[in-house]
């Protein structure tokens, strides 16, 4: 039976390989990413269905569909906004309070949430 050749190690600069593609066992932090439905639920088993629906209209009424990201809001910039967002994630314990809610655009929405998953990975490190 031939011998399955080695992967390199995912993480940029690692040297490291490992017999399945991915990390190795120092860089396995790095995995943490997107699961699929089985594992997360679905958007409905997760909080995403038709009550979210509705707040996330009442949320862009509310701040009539213009951006509230913390960048647009200090440099004075003014987007549309199609997306609503968690202020306070709900993966650091954020909820779906208006108060922790608001409008923001598809770009904003993207880099935010780009920050968070890099803190999370950052904290799975530890």
């Amino acid at each position: 039976m031939a011998r399955r050749s080695l992967f390199p190690c995912r993480h940029r600069g690692c040297a490291a390989l490992v017999r399945e593609p991915g990390y190795c066992d120092k860089h396995a932090g790095d995995a943490v990413g997107w699961k699929p439905d089985k594992q997360r639920g679905n958007r409905h088993e997760r909080g995403y269905g038709a009550d979210w629906e509705r707040l996330r209209g009442l949320i862009l009424r509310r701040d009539r569909y213009l951006c509230q990201c913390d960048e647009c809001k200090r440099t004075g910039r003014v987007l549309p906004a199609t997306e609503v967002d968690h202020r306070i994630p709900k993966a650091e314990c954020g909820t779906d309070d208006p108060a922790n809610l608001s409008a923001i655009n598809a770009d904003c929405h993207k880099r935010k949430t780009a920050k968070e998953s890099a803190r999370a990975r950052a904290r799975a490190r530890r």
